[in-house]
């Protein structure tokens, strides 16, 4: 691997944007497939929205959760080699999952799959922000964005150019842009980031005497644990929403009898509006108060999701887009807070913010899955889509321990 790159730092943030793109169009192929999963594997049972969030759990479980790891492996190992083989791996995994002969090897593919995903994200969060030149939010919403845009729109390009026109077990075919992009990471993407602007390498490299030396994990939240919780708990309710409306929409929509082309096109595109929520709010982020942006996001996403719902035709889908697209619009201030409070460890900060919030949220589709069986998938997707309301009384409690 090349000690520098022949490329300005822009034009590295845009790759790994690019790469981001790429790997997520990977990652969030499950919604989508998930019908088809459960007709190919597991027909005959009559608990399929309990077995839905077993699935959904497991993936979550190795995706999210194993972010933790690999964010603190990734702050004690300086290598690129994370970025690489996490592409890799989740491509060739997840790719596989088509021709899977039982329920058991797709949830193996699964966890193989998730460990590429967490082994990706923690790293090239911290890249995307060691690129920034000193503008940070920016930097993170554009990599935010490019993952976004690659789950919106990547897994319709998988659904609709090879598993739709030519089956499930033509899905190994798509694990090739995987591999070539994994190939050029280490051309155009140097390591160890900056050091100039990576807080992390600054005082890695520095002398370790008196007060440059790093503080250890526990000694670094303990002054901040109160806003740090905070945070997280944002972040697990919007993602305990955005991943129950992601998956169980897609069995809501197949029981609604939506065809296969349509639900993938309702689905692709409730999350482009999240990406595009996440740009917008990554923007603002560097330029108005925080507070104000975090509750509109957790009180004006409610109504319009709600609203979504019990609507039908246009309205459904124009309320639909415009709720992920407001609920998500704090995702960046989350991630950007946490590294502001944890400078020395950015990657764990990254990876809490998103990995371990995201793998509760995940890790709860169990439930939502048995009370989708026992009281029905709209009873439920109702409730989910009220819980940013209970987290917004926690908001205040950031103003007490201001990072900026």
């Amino acid at each position: 691997m090349p000690k520098t790159s022949p490329f300005s730092p822009r034009k590295q943030l845009y790759f790994l944007t690019v790469v981001h793109t790429v790997i997520d169009s990977y990652a969030t192929v499950l919604p989508h497939l998930l019908p088809l999963l459960l007709k190919k594997l597991a027909s005959q049972t009559a608990a399929r929205n309990s077995l839905a969030g077993i699935i959904i759990s497991v993936y979550s479980t190795f995706s999210s959760l194993g972010q933790i790891f690999f964010g603190w492996a990734s702050d004690r190992f300086q290598t690129l080699h994370f970025v690489t083989f996490g592409v890799a791996f989740t491509a060739i995994a997840l790719s596989l999952l088509g021709i899977a002969p039982s329920l058991f090897f797709a949830l193996v593919l699964l966890g193989i799959g998730g460990c590429g995903v967490a082994a990706f994200h923690p790293k090239a969060t911290s890249q995307a922000a060691a690129l920034a030149r000193g503008e940070r939010g920016f930097a993170i919403s554009i990599f935010l964005t490019g993952g976004n845009i690659g789950r919106g729109l990547g897994p319709l390009l998988i659904m609709y150019l090879v598993v739709y026109r030519y089956g499930l077990e033509s899905m190994p075919w798509c694990m090739s842009a995987g591999i070539l992009i994994a190939l050029l990471i280490p051309k155009v993407l140097k390591t160890p980031p900056p050091a100039a602007v990576n807080v992390s390498s600054q005082v890695a490299a520095a002398p370790t005497n008196g007060s440059a030396k790093r503080k250890n994990l526990w000694e670094a939240i303990r002054p901040h644990w109160q806003p740090l919780l905070v945070l997280y708990l944002l972040s697990v309710v919007r993602t305990i929403t955005g991943i129950g409306l992601e998956n169980f929409l897609s069995l809501y929509l197949d029981d609604l009898q939506y065809s296969n082309f349509a639900r993938s096109g309702v689905i692709g595109l409730f999350i482009f509006a999240g990406s595009m929520g996440i740009m917008v709010g990554g923007s603002l982020s560097d330029r108005i108060n925080y507070y104000g942006l975090l509750l509109f996001s957790f009180i004006a996403s409610v109504p319009l999701l709600y609203l979504s719902l019990h609507s039908t035709g246009g309205t459904f889908l124009v309320l639909l887009f415009l709720g992920n697209f407001v609920l998500s619009s704090s995702t960046t201030i989350n991630i950007v807070l946490a590294q502001r409070l944890l400078p020395e460890h950015e990657n764990i900060a990254s990876s809490f913010m998103m990995g371990a919030a995201w793998s509760i949220g995940g890790l709860l589709s169990i439930p939502v899955g048995l009370l989708g069986d026992h009281f029905g998938l709209a009873r439920v997707l109702d409730g989910l889509v009220m819980l940013p309301l209970i987290t917004v009384v926690l908001i205040p409690l950031l103003k007490q321990n201001d990072t900026r």
